[in-house]
């Protein structure tokens, strides 16, 4: 086993080592910087426990986290602007937080109150559905979707009004230089879908996206209050805003439908906010490969670089309790007195969602403003239940002669290596480390590699990330496994630490 580690490990390092230190004369080391280490030296997140984990309610900081968002959204819906406000704080298992404030019809006196189960129009936060809808059915989604009817002085137009306009009005930008907020492009793909779904099923007439995705979506994850149109039978949980109450009766009509029309509760979007967290909860519609495909930015505003473009998603950058830049995903919608956001933050699994009926508008800042303050308690509940799994020394000590033991300590978002000893060698002065390394986890539940970059180019501001994304796959492969990878197994005092190219098993000390 030492002959072997020599080979796997110094072998492959000595090579890479030589190489760059030929070819690099001017590092002195293998891992040395005239850089900022914490800006470019690109530090893993820590990994995403939270997707099947969720932090519990108990814990104390997200308690206190609870008590003061519930705090903020009393003192602002006190404000008398707002008719009816719901609000969900939410992960993979449930909502962390749930609360409804106001009455249904603000139009009313003697309304009945707000619950979970009132009816918003959600307006173009809607457009999410759309992908859903396309990507649970498995149809090509490359159409891109600025005011639209009523509000822009035109009726709801008809499915050939629709594309009888697409045909006579000059695009914005030619497609891929510059994106357009269309709703005329999302109706379009309503139709397409529709078209694709018809077509496929040999149906002589087309079905209606309002069918289509009540069909597809609505029924299988049992979200009972999201539909399109006011009725009779509805109405007593449908939610009218003392604003431009007409709104709530009007029909957008088939082409429309897709881009504003839709009606969703506060219940319907927790459930869709958890399928969104952890695409194998038993009603989502997705598979974790089809929603991290979605989970992609489109295009990035140079301008601020600060806000970003989806597939239907907005995206904008917060700073998490380490000050580092995280992405928030979110689809905002307003229509008249009608506000809402629908909003997930991917990297630690949680998401809120805020729907606002009445003359206040920035349901955005709602949002924005409720992960300021939970984004520290989410970091702390993470950080300790990464501590729990992974942190502390670990041992193999059935060869005296050639001890194996791991160092991890979990630090400002990071976990990392502190000391490495395999087969009674220092692995990570093996690896060309002056000292600890960073654990990058590789998307699969508790698997690592070692981030040790490509030296040379480490920390530098003009390669940023870059090295650390090459040289994850640097190292050599022994049993089919990296030597630079690790794993962990089991539950409580059965949890070992795996290095799987040396077929070495550690215990925690």
């Amino acid at each position: 086993m030492g002959a072997s580690l020599a080979i796997a490990v110094a072998g492959v390092s000595l090579v890479a080592g030589s190489y760059y230190s030929d070819h690099l004369p001017l590092r002195q080391h293998l891992f040395s910087s005239n850089g900022d280490s914490d800006r470019w030296g690109c530090r893993p997140f820590l990994p995403n426990l939270f997707s099947e984990s969720p932090p519990p309610q108990t814990h104390p900081a997200i308690h206190d986290a609870v008590a003061e968002v519930d705090r903020i959204f009393a003192s602002r819906f006190s404000q008398g602007d707002i008719d009816s406000l719901s609000v969900a704080v939410v992960t993979a298992d449930g909502p962390l937080y749930e609360k409804n404030f106001g009455v249904t019809r603000g139009n009313e006196t003697g309304s009945p109150s707000t619950t979970s189960h009132s009816m918003y129009r959600i307006a173009l936060t809607g457009k999410l559905f759309i992908v859903l809808e396309g990507t649970a059915s498995n149809w090509p989604h490359d159409i891109f979707g600025g005011g639209p009817p009523p509000t822009n002085g035109h009726p709801f137009p008809s499915n050939k009004a629709l594309l009888d306009a697409i045909a006579q009005h000059h695009l914005t930008s030619p497609p891929w230089f510059h994106p357009a907020y269309s709703n005329t492009g999302t109706g379009l793909l309503g139709l397409a879908l529709a078209a694709a779904s018809s077509a496929a099923a040999g149906d002589a007439e087309t079905i209606s996206y309002a069918d289509l995705v009540k069909r597809d979506i609505f029924e299988p994850m049992g979200l009972n209050g999201s539909h399109f149109l006011t009725t009779e039978e509805n109405k007593h949980l449908v939610v009218v805003p003392s604003l431009a109450p007409v709104v709530a009766d009007q029909d957008f009509l088939d082409a429309m439908n897709p881009a504003g029309g839709q009606f969703s509760s506060l219940s319907d979007l927790i459930t869709v906010t958890q399928t969104l967290l952890h695409p194998r909860h038993r009603k989502s519609q997705l598979t974790p490969y089809t929603r991290d495909k979605w989970l992609r930015t489109v295009h990035a505003f140079e301008e601020d670089d600060w806000t970003e473009l989806g597939f239907m998603w907005e995206i904008i950058k917060a700073e998490d309790s380490n000050g580092r830049l995280r992405k928030i995903y979110w689809k905002l919608g307003e229509m008249a007195g009608y506000h809402a956001a629908i909003a997930i933050h991917p990297g630690t699994s949680y998401g809120i969602t805020v729907l606002v009926a009445g003359h206040y508008w920035d349901a955005a800042k709602l949002t924005y403003d409720a992960f300021g303050i939970f984004q520290p308690a989410i970091d702390k509940a993470l950080s300790d239940l990464a501590t729990e799994l992974y942190a502390g020394e670990w041992r193999d000590d059935l060869d005296a002669s050639k001890p194996s033991s791991a160092l991890l300590v979990v630090e400002s978002g990071t976990l990392y290596v502190e000391r490495y000893t395999l087969l009674g060698v220092d692995a990570l002065k093996k690896f060309g480390a002056q000292g600890r390394l960073a654990l990058r986890p590789t998307g699969r539940r508790d698997e690592f590699r070692l981030d040790t970059g490509i030296p040379g180019y480490n920390e530098q501001k003009h390669m940023g990330c870059y090295p650390y994304w090459n040289g994850q796959d640097l190292w050599g492969v022994r049993n089919n496994a990296a030597i630079n990878a690790l794993y962990f197994r089991g539950e409580g005092k059965e949890r070992r630490l795996h290095v799987p190219s040396l077929d070495l098993t550690m215990g925690k000390a």
